[in-house]
Order: structure tokens, then sequence, then C-alpha cells
């Protein structure tokens, strides 16, 4: 009968601490991998959301210096002070309408990028969760 010695039950007992368990390097590569592609994913659907809304806020801010010259020409052109008081107040009026209408429009669609962005992280998130769980399973 083989005896051990304290010597060897250290030994071992050391051993046992440095232990690591089996690792799948290539897993761990390709988990990094797909989540360096779900980011890159998520910044190109933020550039083109947020590409689009620099395009609709440029159009909106186009369409009120249109329309704030055609009210300038009016103005002029008008016959009297209290038919250019009128025009001014419906313009006034126009321009917040159209004001509340635009930043309601250019907000949601924010919102929709940021969502969208926001998706393609978290759908990456819950695969790396599963990834995980089956890792542990193993």
């Amino acid at each position: 009968m083989a005896t051990t010695s304290k010597t060897d039950t250290v030994e071992n007992g050391i051993a046992a601490l440095f232990k690591t368990p089996n690792f799948d390097m290539s897993a761990v590569m390709d988990a990094q991998r797909k989540n360096v592609e779900a980011f890159i994913e998520a910044n190109r659907v933020a550039f083109e959301g947020y590409k689009t809304v620099s395009e609709k806020n440029a159009a909106l801010v186009r369409t009120m210096f249109e329309d704030a010259s055609g009210v300038a020409t009016d103005v002029l052109n008008g016959k009297t002070p209290e038919a250019n008081a009128g025009k001014q107040a419906e313009f006034a009026q126009d321009v917040a309408r159209k004001s509340l209408e635009s930043f309601r429009e250019v907000s949601e669609l924010a919102l929709n990028v940021n969502r969208d962005a926001f998706g393609v992280i978290q759908k990456r998130f819950t695969q790396s969760m599963d990834e995980l769980k089956a890792v542990k399973a193993k």
C-alpha cells in the first residue's frame, strides 16, 4: 500500500487551486467577435438614424425660412398696418403650430433611432447570456 506524505498532499492541494477548467479560447474569441459586430451594427443604425434626423431638421428649418420670407414679402407689400398685423399674427400662430409638430416628429424619430440601436445591443446581450448558460451547463 502506497502512503502519501504531507508534502504530496500539500502539493496536490496547491495544484488544485491553480487548476483551470477546460477553457475554449475559440468560443471566447467567437463571442467577442459577435460582441464587436453587434456594437458596429448598433453604431451604424444610430449613425444612419441621426443622419435622417439631421436631414429632417434641415428641411424643417429651410421650410420655416421660406415661410418667413414669404410673410415678410407680404407684409412689405401690404396695404394697411391693420392687414400687416393680421398677417403677422397668423404667421406667428402658424409658426408655433408647425414648430410643435416638427418637434414631435423629430423627437419620435430620434426615439425610434435610439430604440433600434439599443435593440441591437439588447439582442446580443441576450445571446451572450444564453451562450454563458450553455457553457455553464457543460
